[in-house]
This record gives structure tokens, sequence and C-alpha cells, in this order.
């Protein structure tokens, strides 16, 4: 009955965190799901999901405040990062090009879909997202499949807010 239990909490779960991911503006920006489960999010009238092609999406973000190149972490291929006003969005060279693999909500004027944004208490995350996948060392993670939205937490307050694609 304990086995049929976990499973039922973890099927509900995911059930959830499918609607979980990741960010809307306060100009009415939003979530978006593409076929596959792949979420990501509309900034500036500019959808960003992870696994998109870099180039169209970078070329319509226009020009980043900072870029840096952060190497082959771990084997996985190169990453740069592209920091603009309200969000960083990190992509990976594949085989077949590169692709957006990691979005960063970096202030309060952007909100994940549930209206969390940085700045909101642990209280706050977890009533808009229900028990998180794991949490330790201050932060909140919800995962589905491949997918994470990781909140992290000080004194008890989101301090930063990733949604990454695990390789």
């Amino acid at each position: 009955m304990k086995a049929f239990m976990k499973i039922l909490c973890a099927m509900l779960a995911l059930l959830c965190i499918g609607s979980v991911i990741v960010a809307c503006d306060n100009s009415g920006d939003k979530d978006v799901s593409a076929s596959g489960g792949t979420f990501g999010i509309v900034y500036k009238d500019i959808t960003i999901k992870l696994d998109d092609k870099a180039e169209s999406i970078l070329s319509k973000l226009g020009d980043p405040k900072y870029t840096d190149n952060l190497g082959d972490c771990g084997g996985i291929g190169v990453q740069t990062k592209y920091t603009y006003d309200d969000i960083a969005v990190n992509t990976l060279k594949e085989k077949d090009g590169e692709k957006i693999h990691k979005i960063a909500l970096l202030n309060d004027l952007v909100s994940t879909s549930k209206g969390i944004s940085i700045g909101d208490d642990e209280a706050s995350v977890k009533e808009a997202y229900g028990t998180p996948s794991s949490e330790a060392n201050g932060k909140l993670t919800y995962k589905s499949g491949n997918l994470e939205l990781e909140f992290t937490l000080k004194d008890g307050n989101v301090t930063a807010i990733n949604y990454r694609r695990i390789v």
C-alpha cells in the first residue's frame, strides 16, 4: 500500500510540475509549452524554450549587457551565458548546434507562471508549487523528467530562480 501511495503521489507531483515552469514578467508574458514537454518563457514578446536553436533567439533578444564564455563544464559542451536586463540565457554547443540550456530570472520584474518572483517567501513558493522534489542547502527544486525549476532561498526569501535542462 505504501508503494502505491508513493507512486500516486509521484504521478500527481509530475502533473503539477508540468504546469510549473517558467516565467512571465508583469507585462503579461506567460509560460509556454511545446510538444514533448519542453517549457519556456515569453519575454518581451519573444518565446524562449529550452532546446531552441540559440542563434534565432539571441538575434531577437538583441545585444546582451554581458556575455560570458563558461567553457566546457563537466564535459557536456561549451556553454555561453548571455545576460539581459531581467533574464540570463545560457546556451550549450551540441553536435547539432548551439541550443538554449538554461534561463535565469534576475529580478522581481520577472515572475514564474505561478507569480513567484525574487523576494517572495518560501511559503508562497510552496503554496504555488506544492511540495518540492527536493529541499536541501537552501534550495527548493521541482523536477519533471530532465527539466528542473529551482528556487534559491536566503533567510526564507527567494534570491534566485533558475530553470534548466539537466544533461
